[in-house]
């Protein structure tokens, strides 16, 4: 056995560098990888999120309510936008453009001021307790001396829970489980890590091993041949999907409040869309690492920038156009509407349309650059 040689073991050293400084990719991604994610955690991931979006249905439009208007902004949890009616609020609830509807009734002050007690609603989009949770506890904390300087002497001494009732409503997840907010987007990033992972290692390995030549022989076309080498991951995708609904709704009791089949005709979308992405990087990658960087490369904005990690809403501008153009958001959106929310079709319907676009753009750019590879 030889003994151990400086000489040698430089010599292998000098090789791999050598090797790594050829392959621009991999050297490229040694430092891109570790500085998007810094990059992302520290500017873009937000577990207490600040000026929320909230309706404010004001029918009073007095003294008293004012200053609960005024109160709630101070906070600095809210940013209240009034709406002209019930409808249209509810309408922006569901979409999402609003995570709250505070309503406050017609004659507030006056009942007040007459000690009859009136209530003041607010409804809270719960699903995700970590949006929500922080702005909802600093209104009431607030609420307690909310009109101790704009109450008349007969009032005087009592705190402000005392001569008013606020009523919160949290909505879909009224017990703030915090599994309901996290299984969508697990199901989202096992589905993409999978069958990203498989279909860009599979195809890059078939050009390695020398396998690709007999397809470039062989009287198919490139969309017949792209259609072949993604149709098993499909079916492998369609029984990893199905096993995590059901263990989630079977060990975490998760609610299917929505259709079923809705729910099904979102995967497959998302499925085709993800197996068109692991098309498209292995048409990119010249090796098995190279497609497992860029892969890797991928996972990382889309978990942190798609509202899975913390809530979408409290991110940057940057970062919420960066992940508006992710698939991952808008099928954690769809999962969380159907599956939780019990929303039909016309209430996910942009969203809906956002991910059609985009399975389409991705599925277009991997036929041509699937059609590159054969050339």
């Amino acid at each position: 056995m030889h003994k151990f040689s400086l000489v040698r073991w430089s010599g292998v050293v000098l090789k791999e560098l050598h090797e790594l400084s050829r392959d621009k990719i991999s050297a490229a991604m040694i430092f891109l990888t570790p500085l998007l994610q810094l990059i992302l955690l520290g500017y873009a991931v937000n577990m207490d999120p600040h000026h929320i979006p909230a309706a404010l249905l004001n029918y009073d439009n007095e003294r008293l309510s004012e200053v609960f208007v005024s109160t709630a902004q101070n906070t600095g949890y809210f940013s209240l936008s009034p709406f002209e009616s019930a409808t249209e609020a509810e309408k922006a609830f569901s979409r999402g453009d609003v995570l709250f509807i505070i309503t406050i009734p017609q004659g507030f002050t006056e009942k007040i001021l007459r000690a009859e007690k009136p209530q003041l609603l607010i409804q809270a989009d719960a699903i995700d307790p970590m949006a929500t949770g922080n702005a909802l506890n600093a209104i009431v904390m607030a609420s307690k001396t909310l009109f101790q300087h704009d109450l008349p002497p007969s009032l005087a001494g009592q705190q402000s829970d005392d001569v008013y009732d606020l009523v919160i409503h949290r909505m879909f997840n009224p017990e703030g489980i915090t599994q309901f907010n996290t299984i969508p987007g697990i199901i989202g990033s096992i589905l993409s890590t999978t069958l990203i992972l498989m279909t860009a290692l599979a195809v890059t390995r078939e050009r390695e091993s020398g396998a690709m030549e007999n397809l470039l022989i062989s009287p198919v076309t490139a969309f017949e041949v792209m259609m072949g080498k993604i149709t098993p991951f499909v079916l492998i995708g369609v029984i990893q999907a199905a096993l995590i609904l059901v263990s989630a709704i079977v060990i975490f009791e998760l609610p299917l409040v929505g259709n079923l089949l809705l729910v099904f005709f979102i995967l497959m979308i998302y499925i085709f869309l993800c197996l068109s992405i692991g098309i498209t990087i292995s048409s990119l990658a010249h090796s098995q690492l190279q497609a497992l960087q860029m892969s890797s490369f991928y996972f990382i904005p889309s978990v942190m920038l798609s509202g899975f990690i913390s809530p979408f809403i409290s991110m940057p501008f940057w970062a919420q156009w960066l992940g508006s153009c992710l698939p991952l958001t808008y099928f954690i959106r769809l999962m969380k509407g159907v599956m939780l929310k019990g929303y039909s079709l016309d209430a996910i319907w942009p969203d809906l349309m956002m991910l059609v676009g985009l399975s389409a753009v991705i599925m277009f750019i991997a036929l041509k650059s699937w059609n590159k590879t054969l050339d």
